[in-house]
Parts: structure tokens; sequence; C-alpha cells
């Protein structure tokens, strides 16, 4: 079975090195961050399976890092908080929370809820399909194969067409596919998000000008059929 890579984010230094140690010692892989800003980044960018996520830090908290990673990715989210008060659990979880642990936390109790919230998602490398299981992404090996055929997509439209699978036969707005791909600068940037759609269309479309994959959806934004 391959590896299973949890980011752990949280400004405290010492308690991100226990909790990394601990995982590492349960045969996880780790990726660290200080604040909420370098966690949207990281889910962003490096595709963790899970996201052990602190309250309160600087730059960006806990709850509005959730938030921008809801936008564009259902991961896992587990909140670390050392208030008490039922509003700050509450707000997490309806930011997209999935669970919550109280400071200071035992280290068996943390493994048991990592292992829960895992067991709720396909791991990361499990390949992904979509439009009608005619496109299969290897995520490990980052390789696309659309009717059986391996396709050259660029870093970039390897990373639209992740998006799009990970919410297929959804419509995913303009906005969250820019934010999720570019970053939060180019969330306006529609003409800019036409091009590349039009690029990934002449690749794994039949016929890019009568598109049956990935269809418009207009005003709003993009679907990718399931």
């Amino acid at each position: 079975m391959e590896q299973r890579t949890i980011l752990v984010v949280d400004d405290d230094d010492g308690l991100r090195e226990l909790i990394r140690i601990n995982l590492e010692y349960e045969g996880y892989g780790v990726i660290e961050a200080s604040n909420g800003v370098l966690c949207v980044l990281a889910v962003r960018e490096q595709r963790p399976d899970m996201v052990i996520l602190d309250v309160m830090m600087p730059e960006m908290d806990g709850v509005e890092a959730c938030g921008k990673v809801r936008e564009f990715s259902q991961i896992p989210i587990l909140m670390l908080t050392a208030k008490v008060q039922s509003d700050d659990v509450i707000t997490g979880l309806d930011r997209g929370a999935d669970d919550y642990l109280l400071k200071p936390f035992n280290m068996d109790e943390l493994s048991a809820r990592i292992r829960a919230l895992l067991r709720r998602v396909p791991p990361a490398y499990r390949p992904l399909t979509a439009g009608n299981e005619q496109i299969l992404i290897d995520q490990q090996k980052r390789e696309v194969r659309v009717r059986g055929k391996m396709v050259d997509l660029t870093p970039t439209e390897y990373h639209l067409l992740l998006v799009l699978s990970e919410n297929a036969g959804k419509v995913v707005e303009h906005e969250t596919l820019l934010r999720a791909v570019w970053g939060q600068e180019y969330t306006r940037d529609n003409d800019y998000l036409k091009v590349y759609i039009w690029h990934l269309r002449r690749k794994i479309e039949l016929d890019p000008r009568n598109p049956s994959l990935l269809l418009t959806e207009w005003g709003v934004g993009y679907r990718l059929m399931s």
C-alpha cells in the first residue's frame, strides 16, 4: 500500500514537530506549514490526503484557511483548537471542517481521529476516473489517459483537469477554478480560464468544438461529466 500524506498546519514549531514524529512513526508522510496562507498553497500544489489545522495562527487563521480550502477541495480537515467555547468549534465545522480536537490532546486520540477520517476518502494515489470513465488520472505518476491513450498535458492543464475531475458531475464556478489553479490574484480573469479550457478540450474531446465531456455552464463555470 502506498503511503498516505498528511499536512500539519500549526505556528507552534514544537507541537508541529511532535505531531510529525508521531505520524512518521505510524507510517504517514508529513508536510508542514506554519500558517493558513501556506496551508492553502500546500493543499493546492501538493495534494495531501488530509489536513490537521490549528485554529489560532498569524497571517490567516485556521477557520479562514478551512473555508478557502473548501472552495476547491473536499480533503478531510481536522481542526485543532485551544479554545473551549462552542462557537469556535461550530464556526470551524460550518466552514467545512470534518472534525475537531481540543488542545492539549492525547496522540493516541489524534491517531484514531486520523484513521476515522481517512477511511472516508480514497487515497490520493488511487486512479481517478471521470468523463463517463473515458478519463483516467494516475496522480502518483501524474499521467492522464483518455479513452485508453496517454495524453500529454502541461502542468497547468493537468491541475485544471484534476480539479474538474475531483468535482466531476458538478458545476465548478469560474472563480473557484481560477483560485484553485492559479491563486487568488486571478479570480476575475475569466478570459484566461477560457483559453486553458480550450487547450484542454483539444486534448480530451473527440470534437473540441462540440464537447461531450467538458461542458460550459454559461455565465457560471464548467462541468466535467462524471
